[in-house]
């Protein structure tokens, strides 16, 4: 059985599970912003209540929104409940010279994990799998090639959509612009794999990256669910990407207002999605009467709050 719960992050990633056979195995992906850090110490509370460890968390990429939730943790236990840890983006003299963005935050959490002596592995590459009784976390992404220019060139973190445009949904101009960031580029593409039930994990990683990397090692495959990357950015969801993923469940992991054009590219796309958020940012005048007799009572986007409540699979 696979419990899952996408966790109230904001505006970041901070994603739950637990395989459960004969004994239960906890893997977390990413650790939400700052902000979060209060609730990623009651994550590790939960797990020590049940009296298990976090076999394997995951940073899916280095920007701040998906590392600091966990570095108050750090700070203040000397002994922690992580036993692996998977980063990419330490190593290089770059991330030591103090910028505005994630690169000063990764060498900070690097640190802190080495005076735990948390097992820490990197680079995390296509190909890697982690093996569990009964499961496997499979990557398919990032390429080494891809990964090594975040160690060459830092940019600025691209903010999340807002979600300027507030008419029509099918009235929606869709110009499609991919992701440029690099550190979103290396985000690591995971699948997680147990008992026959396959979830895609995307990080903020870009439409294109995506694809190849199913295009290569899940070319047939269907999936239980797709977490969606970046936010829901219209930047990093292509109709070609919608289009390649065999599952009609997707999650968004987001506080912001996704952009429409998101949802149009599904509607025109599919014929049937169902979003599941934790954040009901929709339900403020965000669709119109239009949106709603065309896209909601058809049922051509289910739109469905889960909070972070658990999932069952």
């Amino acid at each position: 059985m696979i419990e899952m719960k996408i966790m109230q992050a904001r505006q970041g990633d901070c994603i739950w599970v637990r395989c459960k056979s004969d004994r239960v195995v906890n893997i977390v992906i990413d650790a939400g912003p700052s902000t979060f850090k209060r609730g990623f110490i009651n994550l590790v509370e939960k797990i020590e209540k049940h009296k298990e460890k976090i076999d394997l968390l995951i940073f899916s990429h280095i920007d701040d929104d998906h590392i600091k939730g966990c570095i108050q943790y750090l700070e203040k236990n000397d002994k922690t409940i992580i036993e692996k840890v998977w980063i990419n983006g330490s190593g290089s003299s770059v991330y030591l010279n103090g910028q505005e963005h994630s690169a000063n935050n990764i060498s900070n959490l690097v640190s802190l994990m080495k005076q735990k002596n948390i097992s820490m592995e990197t680079p995390i590459l296509e190909g890697k799998e982690y093996s569990f009784n009964g499961g496997r976390i499979k990557v398919i992404g990032p390429k080494m090639g891809t990964m090594l220019k975040v160690a060459e060139k830092i940019e600025k973190q691209m903010e999340h959509s807002g979600g300027k445009y507030i008419g029509d949904i099918s009235h929606v101009e869709d110009k499609y612009k991919a992701d440029s960031s690099d550190t979103n580029k290396a985000s690591i593409i995971a699948v997680l794999e147990f008992e026959d039930k396959k979830i895609l994990f995307t990080g903020d990683s870009t439409a294109e990256n995506i694809i190849e990397a199913v295009d290569k090692y899940y070319p047939q495959g269907k999936f239980e669910m797709v977490k969606l990357p970046h936010h829901g950015s219209s930047r990093n969801i292509s109709r070609e990407l919608i289009k390649k993923l065999n599952t009609d469940r997707f999650i968004i992991s987001t506080n912001k207002t996704v952009e429409k054009v998101v949802l149009y590219r599904f509607g025109e796309e599919r014929k049937n999605t169902e979003l599941l958020c934790n954040y009901d940012w929709w339900k403020k005048e965000y669709f119109t009467k239009n949106d709603i007799e065309e896209y909601i009572r058809t049922k051509r986007i289910v739109m469905k709050y889960i909070g972070d409540e658990e999932i069952n699979l």
